[in-house]
C-alpha cells in the first residue's frame, strides 16, 4: 500500500486543536496501524496453519503498511517544518515538488507503485480513522464522499490507472475520486456498509470526512470532533453541565501539546485528595477536588482522543481511578456525616453501599460479555434515557452537594445508597433478560 497526499494547497496556517490538517492526516495514518498489530498478534496465533499465515501476512503488506507516504507539494511550496520528528520516523514519508498537475502527478505515483493500492488523501480534508481503515482493507476498491458545497471533500483507494480525464473534471482529489466513481473502477462507501457503534463511546457515529479550506471550517471541525467524542451515554452533568468547562481547557491544552495523562495525573491527585476532606466533615474543599476530578475525567479522554495522544497507559489510569475511587468517597461520605463512627449506620449503609457497587459493576461486565460488547448503557433508548440518572459518581455527588446546605446530608446519603440498590436491580434485570444475545448473535 503506497500513501499519496495532495498537499499542493496546504495552508499550515489552519489548525485544529493545535495541529496543521497534514499532521492530522498523518497521525491518522498512524492510528490506523492498530489493526496492523490485531492481524500481527493473528498471525502469531495461526502458526502452523502455513496457508493462513501467509495470507494474513500478504494482507498486511499490501494493504495496511504503508511502503511509502508520498507528500505532493505546490511547485515553489516548501517542506513543513511544523511536522513533529516523530512522524517522520513512524512513516516513510517523501516530498516531491513539480510543475504538473494534481491528476498527472497521481497517476505518475500509480505507475510507479507497480501494483500496490494507492491510498489517496488530500490536506484539506480532515477524515475519520475509520473510514481509512475500512478503505484500505476493503475490496474492491473504494472512495468515501462527504460534505455538500465547498466542503465536500474525497479519499479514494485506487488499485489501476487512473480512467480518461473528464471535461467537468477539478484537478483535486475529489475531482478525480468522482472520475473513478463514473468510470466503475472504485465504488462508494456508504453508511449501509459501515458499522459505526463505538464501544468506547456507547454510541454510534456516522463516517465523517470534512474538507477545510479556512479558518472557519476548521472551527466547525473542532466543534465537531468535540462533542462526537462524548459518551452517548452518560450522566447529566457530564452531558450537559460540564462541557463549557471541558471545551475551554481542551483546545489551549492541547495548542500547548500538554499530555493527557498529565491531566489525568492532576485528576487523580484530586480525587484522593477529597477523601481526607469528606472524613473531616469539611465539605466545601473536598467538593471543590471532587468537581475538579470530575471535570478533569471529561477533559483527559476529549484530549486525547482529538490530539491522537491515547495510550494504554492512560487508559488503565483513567478507567482504573473511575473505577476504584467511589467507594472510598462514600466510606468518607458516611464517616464524616457520623463523627467517626464505625458502627453508626450511616457508615453501615456505606459498606452495603460498596457492596452494590461492586455487585453493579459486575452486572455491567457481565451483559457486556453476554452481549459481545455492548454497554447495557446503552443498549436501548430506555438504557441510554436511564443513564442520565442513574447511581454513579456525578449523579450521587450532585444529590450530595444539593442537600448539604440544607443539612440534608444523612437524607442523601441513604437516598444514594437507594439509587444504588434500584441500580443494581434494573441492571441485574436487564442481564437476565438478554441472557441469550451471545448465542442469539452466533446463530443468526
Amino acid at each position: 500500500m503506497r500513501i499519496w497526499i495532495d498537499a499542493t494547497r496546504h495552508d499550515d496556517t489552519i489548525e485544529i486543536f493545535g495541529m496543521t490538517i497534514l499532521e492530522r492526516l498523518l497521525r491518522t495514518l498512524i492510528q490506523s496501524q492498530k489493526q496492523v498489530r490485531r492481524l500481527r498478534k493473528l498471525e502469531s496465533e495461526l502458526k502452523g496453519l502455513t496457508e493462513a499465515t501467509s495470507w494474513v501476512r500478504d494482507f498486511i503488506e499490501q494493504r495496511l503498511v504503508p511502503t511509502e507516504v508520498r507528500i505532493e507539494l505546490a511547485p515553489d511550496g516548501m517542506i513543513p517544518d511544523g511536522i513533529p520528528r516523530d512522524l517522520l520516523t513512524r512513516l516513510p514519508i517523501v516530498f516531491a515538488q513539480g510543475q504538473a498537475t494534481v491528476r498527472d502527478r497521481l497517476a505518475e505515483t500509480l505507475r510507479d507503485a507497480d501494483g500496490e493500492s494507492v491510498l489517496a488523501l488530500s490536506t484539506d480534508t480532515v477524515v475519520d480513522v475509520r473510514v481509512l481503515d475500512h478503505v484500505m482493507r476493503s475490496s474492491p476498491a473504494l472512495a468515501f464522499l462527504s460534505g455538500t458545497g465547498s466542503e465536500r471533500g474525497a479519499v479514494v483507494r485506487i488499485d489501476c490507472p487512473l480512467p480518461p480525464e473528464r471535461r467537468e473534471e477539478t484537478d483535486d482529489l475529489l475531482g478525480i475520486a468522482q472520475t473513478c466513481l463514473t468510470a466503475g473502477i472504485v465504488k462508494e462507501l456508504n453508511g449501509d456498509d459501515f458499522n459505526g457503534y463505538v464501544p468506547k463511546l456507547r454510541r454510534s457515529e456516522a463516517p465523517w470526512l470534512f474538507r477545510v479550506r479556512d479558518h472557519q471550517a476548521a472551527a466547525k471541525v473542532a466543534h465537531f470532533l468535540f462533542w462526537s467524542n462524548y459518551k452517548g451515554a452518560t450522566d447529566f452533568l457530564t452531558r450537559y453541565v460540564f462541557p463549557p468547562l471541558v471545551w475551554r481547557a481542551v483546545g489551549p491544552l492541547a495548542e500547548r501539546r500538554i499530555p493527557p495523562n498529565r491531566v489525568t495525573a492532576v485528576g487523580i491527585v484530586c480525587c484522593f485528595a477529597a477523601v481526607p476532606f469528606f472524613a473531616a466533615g469539611w465539605w466545601l474543599p473536598g467538593l471543590l477536588l471532587a468537581y475538579a476530578m470530575a471535570v478533569l475525567d471529561s477533559v483527559d479522554g476529549k484530549l486525547a482522543r482529538v490530539t491522537f495522544a491515547s495510550s494504554k497507559l492512560g487508559d488503565v489510569l483513567d478507567h482504573g481511578t473511575d473505577y476504584v475511587h467511589p467507594p472510598f468517597w462514600y466510606w468518607a461520605w458516611a464517616w464524616g456525616l457520623s463523627g467517626g463512627d464505625p458502627l453508626s449506620t450511616v457508615f453501615q449503609a456505606s459498606l452495603w453501599m460498596a457492596g452494590l457497587y461492586v455487585l453493579d459493576r459486575g452486572l455491567e461486565q457481565l451483559f457486556k460479555w453476554r452481549s459481545g460488547g455492548q454497554s447495557v448503557q446503552d443498549y436501548t433508548a430506555l438504557d441510554v434515557k436511564l443513564r442520565t440518572f442513574v447511581s454513579r459518581r456525578n449523579v450521587n455527588l450532585a444529590l450530595f452537594t444539593v442537600a448539604l446546605p440544607f443539612g440534608l446530608g444523612l437524607e442523601a446519603f441513604y437516598t444514594v445508597v437507594g439509587l444504588q440498590l434500584a441500580t443494581a436491580a434494573y441492571h441485574l434485570a436487564r442481564v437476565v433478560q438478554f441472557w441469550d444475545l451471545r448465542e442469539q448473535a452466533r446463530t443468526a
